[in-house]
């Protein structure tokens, strides 16, 4: 009865927090509702799971569920409507996103040389759903506030929610791993640690640096019910890191919180080529340090993992022993299907994942593959590189999403998973302008609103916007 209670108690409040968060973000419009729907199904765990009907339940995990993809169907086709009456043109996408166009070409090529060209077909176009995502969010007046809004509502509701199934509900909050099923494994929303880390990952930044541009901008004025909750939330998404022991996302959270913070600092943002210094040094001391003193064991005994990463470094050789094209692959996201997947699950057991994004990569696209998603990273990184000089409003949070992902894919693999890292490691590296002459204006105009909605607020803006 408590938790129940409870439960209500938290509804209430979310939904007081969601009318309150959309009075403060006028300019971004209902549409990206479909993105926020989207971003917390793919977070969490498939919908059919929450009620637990076992309504079209697959036979094998190469059928999928029918259910659930008549629901990923219908957002997709709900974000093509909203695009389709924006006048989002496929020219200029494909002209602001050569490199991704070319990085989803090579996917759908790899429908000719794949073992089951429907299962890639379905997935890839699964997959396509995240980019309709993000040009929704891009061609919203206030791209950043946007973003914001997505994933600061999916904090709102998945967080607080998770901390109160782990804590209220056992049977949907935990689960249990190991042999004998006897080790608890915190999940909350999720089905996983590692998909919970991420989510947690996900929060902790994007409320960070949703409290960092009001406080800049609210000058010292009084805080309101909002501001403490984005605080509470805040400290619930840290939280849920330590508890749910995904020590990927716990570090890359710490990195990400700080990379937010020094780029508050213009002189820092605007010279991003310190960064690129300070980075570049940090690794050559660790490779020596390393080198000499074997520093690389002490740091991961430190944070409770083996120099193998909880067994990831001992799978990794048989996959490779399973990639029968080394340069093409086995198709977008189809190494892990039909007889394959049957012979992998009798040497790796469960695993469904090289927990690698750069060898899944690898083993779903070759070294093709690798080759353009390292070429995708980059160019993304310079376009990034570009908008942190020029004073592109969320150049920071797109920056530390890249560097985040780069890291979290050495250990974990988010890279075309249709999952909220991959959408916002996309949300980082596209861009849509219809009007490219626009570039430092368009941020302005925003900005202008959005200062105008604060002192509606009670909050007197300034002049600088946010980063």
């Amino acid at each position: 009865m408590n938790g129940l209670l409870i439960l209500f108690v938290f509804t209430v409040c979310l939904l007081w927090l969601f009318y309150r968060d959309g009075k403060e973000r006028a300019s971004v419009s209902p549409a990206v509702w479909i993105v926020i729907i989207w971003a917390a199904i793919y977070s969490s765990r498939p919908v059919t799971e929450w009620f637990d009907s076992g309504l079209s339940t697959p036979s094998s995990p190469d059928e999928g569920n029918l259910t659930e993809a008549l629901v990923s169907l219908a957002l997709i086709l709900a974000g093509l409507v909203v695009l389709h009456g924006r006048g989002v043109q496929l020219s200029i996408i494909i002209r602001g996103n050569r490199w991704l166009f070319v990085f989803y070409l090579f996917w759908l090529i790899s429908l000719f040389w794949s073992d089951y060209p429907f299962i890639t077909f379905k997935r890839l176009f699964k997959d396509l759903g995240n980019v309709v995502m993000v040009l929704v969010v891009l061609t919203e007046r206030d791209s950043g506030e946007a973003i914001k809004a997505v994933c600061t509502r999916v904090a709102y509701a998945l967080i607080p929610l998770s901390v109160l199934l782990i804590r209220y509900f056992p049977d949907i909050g935990r689960a249990y791993s190991g042999y004998d099923r006897s080790e608890v494994m915190w999940v909350g929303v999720a089905t996983h640690k590692n998909t919970l880390g991420a989510l947690a990952l996900v929060g902790a930044l994007f409320l960070l640096w949703d409290i960092l541009d009001r406080e800049r901008r609210s000058q010292g004025r009084t805080k309101d019910g909002t501001f403490v909750a984005r605080i509470l939330i805040l400290a619930m998404s840290w939280y849920l890191l330590v508890i749910a022991n995904s020590m990927t996302s716990l570090l890359c959270a710490l990195l990400g919180s700080i990379l937010l913070v020094a780029l508050g600092r213009p002189s820092i943002r605007q010279r991003p080529g310190r960064l690129e210094v300070c980075g570049l040094g940090a690794g050559v001391t660790l490779l020596m340090l390393d080198w000499v003193f074997n520093v690389k064991e002490t740091l991961l005994l430190s944070v409770g993992r083996d120099e193998t990463l909880t067994t990831r470094t001992d799978i990794w050789p048989i996959l490779m022993n399973f990639q029968d094209s080394p340069l093409v692959g086995a198709g977008f996201n189809t190494f892990w299907a039909g007889q394959r997947l049957l012979s992998l699950v009798e040497k790796v057991g469960g695993i469904i994942q090289a927990h690698n994004g750069y060898l899944e990569t690898y083993l779903n696209g070759g070294l093709v593959g690798v080759g353009l998603l390292l070429v995708l990273l980059f160019s993304g990184y310079i376009r990034i590189r570009e908008q942190l000089m020029t004073g592109m409003p969320e150049g920071s949070i797109r920056f530390a999403i890249l560097l985040v992902a780069v890291i979290y894919n050495n250990s974990e693999a988010s890279f075309n998973k249709v999952g909220l890292l991959w959408l916002l490691t996309l949300f980082a590296i596209m861009e849509y302008r219809s009007q490219p002459s626009l570039r430092q204006t368009d941020f302005l105009t925003a900005a202008s609103m959005t200062d105008r909605t604060l002192q509606e607020n009670g909050v007197s803006p300034v002049t600088e916007p946010p980063h």
